[in-house]
């Protein structure tokens, strides 16, 4: 397993990024301004976005709150129901949850991801 910084010209959407970023201004997908705040792009490089890959699976993360709200579902021994977390949007299978790859999905795997993911994070 491998965890990364990368950046991209445009802000990045993950698939996380509707059920922590709130659109302030409008949806999600068309909104400028969000709560909590979307990182801003660092000067020369570009939207910082954060890559774990595993067995040929790539997770993405667009900001620090991402990866929070993912190591707080990921790190339960018992996952909730993605039906149970998407109702908040009336969305109750397109919850990242229940999109996520099943090499994601065993315990094992879960905690590796979280240990990882709680590690110092990168520059």
């Amino acid at each position: 397993m491998r965890v990364r910084l990368d950046y991209q010209p445009e802000r990045p959407v993950s698939p996380l990024t509707p059920w922590v970023h709130a659109g302030v201004d409008g949806p999600y997908y068309r909104a400028t301004v969000f709560d909590p705040p979307m990182p801003p792009p660092v000067p020369g490089k570009g939207y910082p976005v954060w890559l774990v890959e595993h067995r040929g699976r790539t997770l993405q993360f667009a900001s620090r709150e991402e990866i929070d709200h993912a190591i707080d579902i990921l790190g339960r021994r018992i996952l909730p129901s993605p039906r149970d977390l998407g109702r908040r949007h009336m969305a109750v299978n397109s919850h990242w949850l229940s999109r996520l790859h099943s090499t994601w999905k065993p315990w094992k795997t879960r905690q590796d991801l979280v240990k990882r993911l709680k590690a110092p994070p990168l520059p």
